[in-house]
């Protein structure tokens, strides 16, 4: 059975999205702040969540820990075809949500809730929401058209950005502004899903 390592409301908040989705049998191993795990240590030199232990295999990096499960366990689901015209699209979105949607959210969470009231800088909070904002408008025509990133199926890409999406929310960025409305309503959609739901109390 995997072991996967987890922290409410980190990252792995994904891996147990996609288990819950595809059905997987897992055990989850709930880190307390304060308590060393050398399993924990072993499976994440670099002590970043998540991180999983399967059979000898260790791994971290949420994106590569749900490009394993689907190569492995998801016999197909929750990704389109390889030969698929959309298997690009769906490579581009599952990288997008870590690399690019993440960003301007984890220097506004640096600037008000992890760094000292004094190092905080406020012009890269305003900043940082104005970049977040622009993407969400870029986004949003395309699901003007369809339900999901890539077309109209649920895919493990909308996991990886449905987290995001909770980060934003959770910062009151999701609040129907001009131009986003869109992509409000597909995080809507996400939060519906009972594999998110049950990921988000864990």
């Amino acid at each position: 059975m995997i072991k996967l390592f987890h922290a409410k409301g980190s990252r792995s908040v994904r891996i147990i999205w996609l288990f819950e989705e595809l059905g997987l049998d897992y055990e989850l191993v709930v880190l307390e702040r304060g308590k060393p795990n050398p399993d924990f240590v072993e499976a994440s030199p670099f002590a970043k969540l998540p991180a999983i232990k399967d059979g000898d295999l260790l791994l971290s990096e949420s994106v590569a820990i749900v490009q394993y499960i689907l190569m492995k366990y998801g016999e197909g689901r929750l990704q389109p075809e390889k030969d698929s015209n959309e298997y690009p699209y769906f490579l581009h979105w599952l990288n997008f949500g870590e690399s690019t949607l993440i960003l301007p959210i984890v220097d506004i969470l640096k600037n008000t809730m992890f760094r000292p009231e004094e190092h905080r800088h406020q012009y890269t909070i305003d900043s940082a929401k104005e970049s977040f904002i622009k993407l969400l408008k870029t986004m949003d025509p395309m699901l003007s058209q369809q339900n999901f990133l890539v077309g109209n199926e649920f895919t493990a890409a909308d996991i990886i950005n449905g987290y995001t999406l909770r980060l934003a929310s959770n910062l009151e960025l999701l609040n129907g502004a001009d131009g986003t409305i869109n992509v409000c309503d597909y995080y809507k959609r996400l939060e519906e899903r009972k594999a998110f739901q049950k990921a988000i109390s864990s």
